[in-house]
C-alpha cells in the first residue's frame, strides 16, 4: 500500500521513513502503515523508561481508531495491526538491544561498553531489565489497543446513530408524506429501498411496544431480509412495528415451506366442514401464509381481551404476496416469549404513495384484529373488508346492536354467557353438538340458551334470516367495543 491510499485523517507518513516492523506489520495486515501513529515510538520510549502513556497519547490513539473506522478498516485487521507491529519491533528496541549487549558481555567474560564489570549486575541484572522492558511494552501496548478500540467503536456508534436517524427520518417522511416525492425515492435507493416496485407494508401490534434497536426488531429485519429478493426497511414508529418489503410477483415468488402452520391450528377442527374446507384452500394458496381461524385458546387471551369470541375469517382469493417473507416472520413472533400480537399487511403498491396507503391499511387491519380478538394472527387488508363496510356506518351499526343485543342484558348472569353462546353457535356452522362441546355444555344446556336468546331478542337463532341479523349483530359489538355488562339506557 502506498502513501496515496492513506485515509483522511491521518499524520503525514512516508513508508521509506517508517521502520522496518510497521511497513510489514501493514503488510500482512493490509491496512495503511499510517494508522499506527507514533505507536513504535511509544514502545520504545515506555521500555526505556517503563512509564505509561500520557493522556495526549491516548487521545491520538482513539483518534487513530475513529479515522480507521471512517475508512472502513476491519476492527480485527486494526487489532492484528498493532500486535504485529509490536512483535516485530520487540528485538529492534533500544532497551531490548542493550540488555543483549549485556547479556553476551557476561557469557564471554567481557566487561560492557558502559566499563561496569560483570555487565550491571551479571546475567540476573540483563534479565531484569529484559523483564522490565517485555512488561513495560506489553501495558504499553494494552492500554493503546485499547485506546483504539475505544476510538473505533465510538466512530461505529457514532455512524449507527446517524444512520438510524436517517432511516427514522425516511420512514417518518414516507409514511406521512412530507418531503417530495422526488427526494424521498432518492432517500429510499440508500438503504436498497426501490419504491418504483410493488411493496407490502406489514404493522404488527403487541401488548407491549416495539423499540428499535431491540432483539426482535433486529431480528425481524434479519428474517424479510433473507426471504426477500431485495432489500426491506424495518423501524418502529408509535411502539408499532413497520416493515416495508417487496412483493414478489408470479414469477420471482418463491415457494412457501408446506410445514409452515398457523398459531392456532387445533381451533381450526371446531368449525363446520364448509368453514374448515374453505381456509383449507386458504393455507394452500402458495405465496400467502395459512390464516389462523376460530377462537384462541384461553390461556392465550390477555387479560384486555377476554369478552366476546369471534368466528372464523373468510377466506379471500387475493394474490400472493410476499408469502415466505410473512410467515418467517409470524413464526419469529410466535416464538417471542409474553408477546401478544397481530399482523396486519396491505395490497401491494408502487411509489411513495403507495407506501403511505399501504401503512394505513396495514395499521386499520392490525388495528380491527384487535377489536375482533384476533391473537397470534396474519391479517391482510382483503380479509376485514365486510367488517370495513360494517364500520362505515357506525352509528347505524351501534343502533342495530344496541336494538339486537340490549335485551339479552335482562337474562340470569347478563348478556356475556349469551354472546358467548352465539359465537360458537355460529363460528361452528350452526352445529348445536360442535358448539357444545367448544362451549363445554350439554347439548340440551345449549340449546336451552339458544331458546333464552330467541325470546329475549324475538330473534331465532336456528332461522338463517334472524341468525344474519344476530350474527351482524355480534360482531358489530366487537367492533365499537359494546359493553354487555352497561345497563340498559
Amino acid at each position: 500500500m502506498t502513501d496515496d491510499d492513506a485515509p483522511g485523517g491521518l499524520p503525514e507518513t512516508s513508508l521509506t521513513r517508517l521502520p522496518r516492523a510497521a511497513v510489514l506489520a501493514a503488510a500482512d495486515s493490509r491496512l495503511h502503515a499510517g494508522l499506527l501513529g507514533d505507536y513504535l515510538a511509544v514502545l520504545a520510549a515506555a521500555a526505556d523508561s517503563g512509564r505509561r502513556l500520557t493522556r495526549a497519547e491516548l487521545d491520538q490513539f482513539r483518534a487513530l481508531g475513529q479515522v480507521a473506522a471512517e475508512s472502513g478498516a476491519p476492527l480485527p485487521a486494526l487489532v492484528d495491526l498493532y500486535l504485529s507491529a509490536t512483535w516485530r519491533v520487540w528485538p529492534s528496541l533500544p532497551a531490548v538491544r542493550a540488555a543483549d549487549r549485556d547479556a553476551r558481555a557476561d557469557r564471554g567474560g567481557r566487561e560492557p561498553r558502559d566499563g561496569t564489570p560483570g555487565g550491571s549486575g551479571g546475567p540476573s541484572g540483563a534479565v531484569s531489565r529484559t523483564r522490565a522492558a517485555a512488561s513495560a511494552v506489553l501495558r504499553a501496548s494494552d492500554d493503546a489497543v485499547a485506546a483504539v478500540c475505544e476510538g473505533f467503536e465510538a466512530a461505529r456508534m457514532a455512524r449507527a446513530r446517524s444512520e438510524e436517524a436517517l432511516r427514522r427520518e425516511l420512514v417518518d417522511d414516507l409514511l406521512t408524506g412530507t418531503s417530495a416525492v422526488g427526494q424521498l425515492l432518492e432517500r429510499a435507493i440508500a438503504f436498497g429501498l426501490r419504491l418504483e416496485a410493488p411493496h407490502t407494508v406489514l404493522v404488527i401490534t403487541g401488548n407491549r411496544r416495539f423499540l428499535d434497536g431491540r432483539a426482535l426488531t433486529r431480528s425481524a429485519q434479519e428474517l424479510l431480509r433473507a426471504h426477500s429478493l431485495t432489500e426491506p426497511l424495518v423501524a418502529t414508529r408509535d411502539g408499532l412495528l413497520v416493515c416495508v418489503l417487496p412483493a414478489h410477483s408470479q414469477l420471482t415468488q418463491p415457494t412457501l415451506p408446506a410445514d409452515t402452520g398457523s398459531a392456532d391450528t387445533g381451533s381450526a377442527s371446531t368449525g363446520s366442514a364448509s368453514t374448515g374446507s374453505a381456509d383449507a384452500g386458504s393455507a394452500a394458496r402458495p405465496g400467502r401464509p395459512p390464516r389462523p381461524t376460530g377462537r384462541r385458546p384461553a390461556d392465550e387471551i390477555g387479560p384486555s381481551d377476554r369478552g366476546l369470541g369471534f368466528s372464523p375469517l373468510p377466506a379471500f382469493a387475493s394474490p400472493p404476496e410476499s408469502g415466505t417473507a410473512v410467515a418467517a416472520l409470524a413464526e419469529r413472533l410466535r416464538n417471542e416469549p409474553g408477546l401478544i400480537w397481530r399482523m396486519g399487511a396491505s395490497r401491494a403498491r408502487s411509489g411513495v404513495a403507495g407506501v403511505r396507503i399501504g401503512f394505513e391499511e396495514a395499521r386499520s387491519a392490525a388495528d380491527l384484529a384487535g377489536r375482533l380478538g384476533l391473537a397470534g394472527t396474519v391479517v391482510h387488508t382483503d380479509d376485514l373488508l365486510i367488517y370495513k363496510v360494517l364500520l362505515r356506518d357506525r352509528e347505524a351499526l351501534a343502533e342495530l346492536v344496541e336494538a339486537v343485543l340490549s335485551p339479552l342484558r335482562a337474562a340470569r348472569g347478563g348478556a356475556e354467557p349469551l354472546l358467548e353462546t352465539l359465537d360458537a353457535y355460529f363460528s361452528t356452522g350452526a352445529v348445536a353438538l360442535a358448539a357444545a362441546r367448544r362451549l363445554h355444555l350439554s347439548v340440551r344446556a345449549l340449546t336451552y340458551r339458544l331458546d333464552r336468546i330467541h325470546t329475549l331478542t324475538r330473534h331465532n337463532p336456528t332461522s338463517p334470516t334472524d341468525r344474519y341479523v344476530l350474527q351482524t349483530a355480534v360482531l358489530g359489538a366487537r367492533l365499537i367495543g359494546w359493553d354487555p355488562s352497561a345497563p340498559a339506557g
